[in-house]
């Protein structure tokens, strides 16, 4: 799908829509709220987007089973920010929210088959994009662990929205 019609806010709405299929819980946290939720790199890295960034939180199952854990990078578009990418390099950059596709899939599989797990799936959803409130190399970021981390490259948004997703699954001790 063109990244112009799967922003973080589409994909926030398909992850809605899937939860609603299976019954499972959803929350999603906007903007701002972010920071006040300790997520404050997927701020970071999409506060420049179109849309704005969000955290998906979908969870399923239940709670005396073991839990897994699933972490999918929603970069709707990745233009490499500031860094910016050389044209042929955004090509395919509307890939970069495979990962979120492949979480939700595999959540959609193990929701459908009624597996015997609690499910917990977090999506960073973003648009890493050019503006006056885009990260700039130098700045430094604290992560939801604690951790300050300097920018080098604003094209290396991908880890640092998974690394505020993992730290708050890893919050939870999932078994998998």
């Amino acid at each position: 799908t063109p990244a112009g019609d799967l922003g973080p806010a589409d994909l926030a709405a398909a992850a809605r829509q899937l939860a609603a299929q299976h019954g499972a819980s959803f929350r999603e946290v906007v903007g701002d709220d972010l920071i006040a939720a300790g997520l404050p790199l997927v701020h970071g890295v999409g506060r420049a987007g179109s849309q704005p960034p969000r955290l998906v939180d979908l969870g399923w199952g239940d709670p005396a089973k073991p839990l897994v854990g699933l972490v999918g990078k929603g970069v709707c578009f990745d233009s490499g920010g500031l860094d910016l990418k050389p044209a042929a390099g955004m090509a395919l950059m509307k890939k970069d929210m495979g990962g979120a596709a492949i979480a939700l899939a595999l959540a959609d599989l193990i929701m459908g088959a009624g597996l015997p797990v609690r499910l917990r799936v977090i999506v960073p959803a973003v648009e890493n994009a050019i503006g006056p409130a885009a990260v700039r190399p130098g700045d430094v970021l604290q992560s939801r662990k604690g951790l300050s981390v300097e920018i080098g490259n604003t094209d290396a948004e991908g880890r640092l929205v998974l690394a505020d997703g993992l730290a708050l699954v890893d919050a939870d001790e999932p078994d998998l």
